[in-house]
């Protein structure tokens, strides 16, 4: 591991990652009305990962679960909802550096505010912000792989009265840059995403953005404001089990796309539905764990015009397909 004046010359790149951020994302064309299928299979993975992401955090409730390490993002550390989080949303290229979070000495000393306690020890501490200034958590191996963290982010436990098990994480200028040698990768977070399970049903509410960057260029930015409701297909929900039996999601809200990335270079708002709800299988082993159900994102201002999801119908099998009802 190299010193703490070469961590924090690499933390202080995503400090400068941040300046560029501020005077604004560069993308293509503003307000596209169309979308043909191959700007739909980018920016329609993006909303399909997003979904499985929500899926996964809904129905595996397991403390021990996507944490790294034994420190900051250990499983029941304040940073394990979070790293979870980070690691679906990353591509596979920078993976390695993300593992690094679990380096036995990487260096992750944030300012820590709150209740750092988890009184009911479901992995979720009772309410924390965690505060990172350049240096704060970085880490560098022999390779020239590493990471750095700025930002702020709340982790608050909602358990109590109806609500069985239940997070709320808020982000706030929370950037995560991952590096080799020779390129940078820079992920940003602002904004909420909650989730709350009771005996009925399961809830989760995101409105954050998330944008990319490599090399400090912008690639890409989502904006997320939708809300999904699980129910059982047989049954009450009890999270003491871990994972939830199989059962439906239904999605409604916003989503937009703006950047340029593969095949799609634009800027993308879409009213998002499922006018078939995704059905959950509790026996899949494969991601997502979804086998029926159909997303449908309709161009705002044109509702004729837009992209589907599809799953199944076997597990993990997902397919993202344009429509136009106006076409001849």
């Amino acid at each position: 591991m190299k010193g703490m004046h070469g961590l924090r010359r690499f933390a202080m790149g995503l400090a400068t990652v941040t300046a560029v951020a501020a005077c604004g994302d560069s993308s293509g064309p503003k307000g596209n009305d169309t979308i043909d299928p191959a700007q739909a299979a980018v920016v329609g993975q993006e909303a399909a990962g997003q979904i499985a992401d929500i899926a996964s955090d809904l129905t595996t409730l397991n403390a021990s679960s996507g944490g790294l390490g034994s420190g900051l993002f250990a499983p029941g550390a304040p940073g394990n909802r979070v790293a979870r989080i980070i690691g679906r949303s990353l591509p596979s290229q920078y993976q390695a550096q993300f593992a690094a979070f679990a380096a036995p000495d990487a260096e992750c000393l944030p300012v820590v505010s709150g209740d750092t306690l988890d009184s009911d020890l479901d992995g979720i501490i009772n309410n924390v912000t965690l505060t990172f200034g350049p240096g704060d958590c970085a880490y560098q191996d022999s390779l020239g792989n590493g990471f750095a963290v700025t930002g702020a982010f709340t982790l608050q436990d909602t358990d109590g009265g109806s609500t069985l098990w239940g997070f709320a994480v808020d982000y706030a200028n929370f950037r995560v840059l991952f590096y080799s040698d020779s390129t940078s990768a820079g992920y940003e977070f602002d904004g909420g995403y909650d989730a709350t399970v009771t005996a009925a049903n399961a809830t989760a509410n995101q409105n954050f953005i998330a944008r990319w960057r490599v090399n400090g260029n912008p690639v890409l930015r989502a904006d997320y404001a939708w809300g999904v409701t699980f129910l059982p297909d047989t049954g009450s929900l009890d999270p003491g089990q871990g994972e939830l039996q199989s059962g439906t999601f239904d999605i409604t809200g916003d989503y937009s796309w703006s950047g340029n990335f593969g095949q799609a270079d634009g800027d993308w708002s879409f009213t998002v539905s499922t006018p078939t709800p995704l059905h959950y299988n509790e026996s899949c082993d494969t991601d997502p764990e979804l086998d029926g159900g159909q997303v449908r994102a309709a161009i705002n201002g044109r509702n004729n015009i837009g992209f589907t999801v599809d799953y199944g119908p076997g597990c993990g099998q997902e397919t993202v397909n344009t429509f136009d009802t106006n076409a001849t």
